[in-house]
């Protein structure tokens, strides 16, 4: 029995160990950082962030830029380079097949490892590997009506999620690197509208009234696998004991 004990203390001490040393080894990127767009041009079937404008099918990925607000990001975007405002990239979206920066509704048939980058932190990647549908057919974005005062005014979203790879500099996500989940929403307000007119600008050909477009992402830990495995196993240890001692 005294054996039996040692051992599964063995095992926790183990599982604990490993915990500490991947915890200082690691760099998990976790926190929330609120992002700040610059005139955001909408169609029925493309989403450009700008600054530059880039319409019409890419041959490459294309970028707009965003920037951080320092004083309300935690965790990893409120540390080191990422305290204060910092500047980023933020891929455009299209639905068509052609385009570079085609980006279906759902899960991602091509995920880009650079959907999101800080110019701060340029080891961090930022994949999307699903893009939420929105109001119309093929859409990423949510429309929301409201009325104020009789004042009718819509609210445009766009819902992501993907993963946070720190490659430590090399920009090569791989076994040796910390990987989290992410998550992002994206909106922009139109005063003054219904989604109905909203909508006949969209299905006539033309792009939504340019706007500031603002977001908050998320970043979350992913447990360890190795460490889960050793604390399984030292708690099938302590199952056994107490079967052992019930006998």
């Amino acid at each position: 029995m005294k054996s039996t004990s040692k051992f599964v203390k063995t095992l926790i001490g183990a599982a604990v160990a490993l915990g500490a040393v991947a915890a200082v080894q690691a760099a998990p990127i976790i926190g929330t950082a609120n992002l700040t767009f610059g005139q955001v041009s909408v169609t029925l079937g493309e989403v450009d962030w700008n600054p530059p404008l880039n319409p019409g099918v890419d041959a490459v990925y294309t970028y707009g830029q965003f920037q951080t607000f320092g004083p309300a990001n935690t965790g990893s975007f409120a540390a080191g380079p990422m305290a204060g405002l910092t500047n980023g990239l933020v891929q455009d979206l299209s639905a068509n097949p052609a385009d570079a920066n085609f980006a279906p509704v759902g899960l991602q048939p091509v995920v880009n490892p650079n959907f999101l980058s800080f110019a701060a932190q340029p080891g961090w990647q930022f994949s999307m590997t699903n893009l939420s549908g929105g109001t119309f057919p093929s859409t990423p974005y949510s429309l929301t009506e409201v009325s104020v005062a009789g004042v009718p005014a819509v609210s445009a979203t766009i819902a992501v999620t993907g993963l946070a790879c720190d490659t430590g500099g090399d920009n090569v996500c791989d076994a040796t690197d910390s990987v989290t989940n992410w998550s992002g929403v994206f909106s922009a307000q139109y005063t003054r509208t219904t989604i109905a007119e909203l909508q006949a600008i969209l299905l006539g050909g033309g792009a939504l009234p340019n706007n500031t477009w603002s977001g908050t992402i998320e970043a979350s830990a992913i447990p360890e696998p190795t460490t889960l495995a050793l604390v399984g196993l030292a708690l099938a240890g302590i199952g056994g004991l107490s079967r052992r001692k019930a006998k």
